[in-house]
């Protein structure tokens, strides 16, 4: 009798915030609380030690062409993170599997109990786009609780399921250490959660393949030891343990859709968790990104913020005079104006410091586009809320409280160089301006001032090496 695997050999569930343990697992030692668990279950027609053998042994990392792509879109920010910086990053282990964990920076091996229940894990901010990492010995595991970080807890576990049969269970339990961790890592979770348990399934599911296929091959060599006629006791090529066995066939019309369907949903999930949060905060550290900036203020109860940030290679007095006098009838936004111009914006950008635009005021209008312009709306003429010069411009649209902050400032820790940070804050949106704004702000805006900055950038350090610092 199969119970609850009685109409398949695969099963799931997932539970969300647990308070204490509920077993004797060695899982419940190391994180008997939790925010977030996901199981996958496998009835697996193997003997538990075998089982247990193909657990310790199977290649995680190569369970079929999705969870590869999964994978690769998952490790882009770290490459492109280490390319813009000019260094090389660790190179990743060809195979990943349980027996080869001590071979990674990122996860380590805590408990096991052999023939039974294997307990690893890993500390780190999973929701960053360029993970970041924390690394700790086993024992240490349980009682971590430095604040920022989530701690992901993972078992493997046999047990006898039936004659010949195990029943092979995957958990994975993620705690965060506090309440900003937490947030954080909720928010995260809900798009990953679906694809973590969709690796997890395709784990057991090579754990179990291994396992039935080692069973075979073992079954097959007591036969012809038992003098059988060994041509048919051979195993054909499907029982070939994980190099062969690398998904699912794709030959079929269905087969070809459905791979399709994923690999358009894999690229969507990619984008939302890593290229989004990666665009929504280009050039800035976690501390520019999530640190308050002049003008927060002015927009308290923001549900959306964008901060990008780049280093130039000049002293704030050198920046300012460029950023002062950005505007559409003044200095232009040192962006694509011919894609500014293609909706009649009317923006020509200068290539110098125009001495008339270098004042300006708290309640001056700084246009966005041109007073005439067929679609202009109040928010297209914002006004300066904040200006403190060599330090932080802050413009408004009229309205209490604003729909949004846009803030500029400038941070320097010597006299020669500059971190020019751009914020974006804004308030609550409808439905419709929430998918505007996701499908087509959001990327238009990273594109456009991302080239802003860049514009300034290029501009200060040009004038700075026309006029040298004094030493």
């Amino acid at each position: 009798m199969l119970g609850p695997f009685e109409n398949g050999k695969r099963g799931r569930s997932e539970t969300v915030a647990s308070d204490g343990p509920d077993s004797s697992m060695l899982l419940d030692r190391h994180l008997p609380a939790y925010d977030v668990t996901q199981i996958r279950h496998a009835v697996v027609d193997a003997e538990p030690a075998t089982t247990y053998e193909a657990m310790l042994t199977a290649d995680m990392a190569d369970t079929g062409p999705v969870v590869r792509t999964l994978g690769w879109l998952r490790d882009v920010p770290a490459r492109l993170g280490h390319r813009l910086r000019g260094t090389e990053r660790e190179s990743l282990p060809e195979r990943l599997s349980i027996d080869e964990l001590e071979e990674t920076s990122e996860w380590v091996r805590i408990d096991e109990s052999p023939g039974e229940e294997v307990v690893f894990g890993a500390v780190g901010k999973f929701w960053q786009p360029n993970i970041e990492w924390r690394e700790i010995d086993p024992d240490e595991f349980a009682d971590f609780d430095e604040p920022g970080y989530a701690k992901l807890a993972a078992n493997l576990s046999v047990r006898p399921y039936g004659e010949g049969r195990t029943l092979l269970t995957y958990e994975a339990r993620t705690a965060t250490t506090d309440e900003e961790s937490r947030r954080r890592f909720r928010r995260y979770w809900r798009l990953v959660g679906p694809f973590a348990g969709y690796l997890m399934g395709r784990a057991t599911e090579r754990i179990a393949a291994d396992a039935e296929a080692l069973s075979r091959r073992a079954s097959a060599s007591t036969v012809v030891d038992d003098g059988t006629d060994a041509t048919r006791a051979k195993p054909d090529d499907s029982d070939t343990v994980s190099e062969t066995r690398t998904g699912p066939p794709t030959e079929s019309t269905s087969s070809r859709a459905r791979l399709a369907v994923v690999a358009l949903a894999v690229i969507l999930v990619a984008y939302h968790a890593v290229v989004r949060p990666w665009h929504r905060r280009w050039g800035a550290t976690d501390e520019e990104a999530t640190g308050r900036l002049p003008g927060d203020g002015l927009c308290p109860s923001a549900e959306s913020q964008v901060t990008h940030a780049v280093e130039i290679d000049a002293p704030p007095e050198d920046v300012w005079p460029w950023l002062v006098q950005i505007g559409q009838d003044r200095g232009g936004f040192y962006s694509y104006d011919w894609l500014e111009n293609l909706i009649g914006a009317d923006i020509h950008t200068a290539e110098y410091v125009v001495p008339e635009y270098q004042a300006l005021s708290e309640g001056d209008v700084v246009r966005l586009a041109p007073e005439d312009y067929p679609i202009s709306t109040p928010q297209s003429a914002p006004e300066v809320a904040l200006v403190e010069p060599e330090r932080a411009l802050v413009l408004r649209p009229p309205g209490e409280p604003p729909a949004w902050t846009w803030a500029f400032v400038l941070t320097s820790s010597d006299r020669r160089t500059t971190r020019l940070l751009a914020r974006k804050r804004s308030g609550a949106l409808s439905p419709l301006e929430t998918l505007l704004e996701y499908l087509f702000w959001d990327p238009s805006h990273f594109v456009m001032e991302r080239k802003m900055l860049l514009g300034i950038k290029r501009r200060a350090e040009e004038s700075t090496r026309l006029e040298p610092l004094e030493e």
